[in-house]
């Protein structure tokens, strides 16, 4: 009995203790975004509009059909009698079908003006998820940005606090002047003060993060942890910029966008056009008519007929003219308007492109700075301990390795953040 009321709080103990942090990659918390944020879930409901405008566009292909019934009470003056009102009731049922023959192609030009909008809309939703990546992918790098700030102004807080314990003992011992205890304190101090911005920063670019992942935790930070990727030595961007700029071209939605609207304005026109053909249309009737009595007789009563109907407006007060002249506007925008998409997009991708290049260029120059940094700083301290190097030398020598271990971070984060950036505005191109 005593050895299980020892061993009851063994067996509570994962109970007690705080759930351990999901770990996130980049990969995973795009893709939590990509299930989880409304944004992308109103987006994907406008294909759903889509495909019930093609719908209703497909459905001019079949014919109509009409159950008909009616009761007419009449009162006829025409063969009134000595002021009497000659009064029948009419009684009638049946059924009429009808189906467009011929609309000078107009049915066949929207059905398709439909089908493009519906893979438009579908382009339109893989856009918004390409820019929530893109979203995703740079609150993540700000959050590793901040974490690492963080953690580079601990370990200066850190150094310094060694120094200044050392520091004190000597002083202890005579051996060390009180300016040196207050010199590391100093530091430390002014260390812990920039963790604490560094903190607030690091918490902010979690809520940003949460936010795009529609995780709305008080303290999200504690409940998950973001997995850097590795760290690689920077290469060289081995394409040239116009094989980027050709697959940007092929595979961004919103341009194949503008080249659909381009094809719809097309169909537009052809659709105002058709206005000029006549209109043919099949008909056939089936019922029964009778006066005083709905018991109608199949022999007597029945009404049949079927046949063709053409219509041809010969004029309509100059409607279609401007129909085709609105249409041609609309398409002659729409080619101004992809021919400054694609210059855009060439732009945006050149930019993209000039910037990872840049940036990793300024990376492998931040990991030699950093190797210098630290092989002069821990040249210095021992200098210092031997009494060879001055104290102000110390702090410059320290004041320089966390600035340059700053400027490693911040270059190693933007080689990410754009090569991410290439990535979304060439919609998938990934450097070999």
């Amino acid at each position: 009995m005593h050895a299980f009321r020892l061993l009851a709080p063994l067996f509570l103990l994962p109970l007690l203790l705080p759930a351990a942090p999901v770990k996130l990659t980049l990969g995973e918390a795009q893709k939590i975004a990509l299930e989880q944020n409304p944004t992308l879930a109103q987006v994907q409901a406008t294909v759903e509009t889509a495909m019930a405008n093609w719908e209703g566009a497909r459905s001019a292909y079949l014919p109509t059909l009409d159950l008909q019934a009616g009761l007419t009470r009449r009162r006829d003056a025409a063969t009134r009698p000595q002021r009497d009102y000659d009064n029948n009731t009419l009684y009638e049922a049946g059924l009429s079908a009808s189906y467009l023959v011929f609309d000078g192609f107009a049915r066949r030009y929207r059905l398709l003006a439909a089908q493009l909008g519906q893979d438009m809309a579908l382009a339109d939703c893989e856009d918004a998820r390409r820019l929530l990546e893109e979203q995703v992918s740079y609150a993540f790098y700000q959050v590793l940005q901040a974490q690492n700030t963080m953690e580079i102004r601990q370990q200066d807080a850190a150094f310094n606090r060694q120094l200044k314990e050392d520091a004190q003992k000597k002083h202890e011992f005579g051996t060390a002047k009180l300016s040196e205890v207050l010199n590391f304190e100093y530091q430390v101090q002014t260390a812990e003060a920039d963790t604490i911005v560094a903190r607030n920063s690091w918490k902010r670019a979690w809520v940003a993060l949460g936010a795009l992942l529609s995780v709305q935790e008080e303290q999200i930070w504690e409940s998950m942890e973001l997995v850097p990727p590795a760290e690689e030595e920077p290469g060289e961007v081995c394409p040239s910029i116009g094989q980027v700029v050709s697959y940007a071209l092929a595979h961004r939605p919103d341009l194949q966008n503008a080249r659909r609207q381009v094809e719809s304005a097309a169909l537009a026109v052809k659709e105002a056009k058709a206005q000029w053909y006549p209109q043919v249309v099949a008909f056939g009737n089936y019922g029964f008519s009778r006066s005083h009595s709905a018991r109608f007789n199949s022999h007597y009563d029945r009404i049949v007929n079927f046949g063709l109907t053409a219509t041809w407006n010969l004029f309509d007060g100059l409607n279609t003219q401007a129909a085709i002249h609105q249409a041609e506007a609309q398409l002659l925008a729409s080619e101004k308007g992809l021919a400054a998409r694609e210059d855009s997009l060439k732009s945006e991708v050149r930019t993209a492109y000039v910037s990872l290049q840049a940036a990793m260029e300024v990376l492998k120059k931040e990991n030699s700075l950093l190797e210098v940094a630290t092989r002069i700083r821990d040249l210095v301290r021992e200098e210092y301990l031997g009494g060879t190097a001055t104290i102000t030398r110390l702090n410059e020598a320290q004041t320089n390795l966390t600035n340059t271990s700053l400027a490693r971070s911040n270059a190693w984060i933007a080689v990410l953040t754009a090569q991410e950036q290439l990535y979304s505005v060439t919609a998938g191109y990934r450097l070999p």
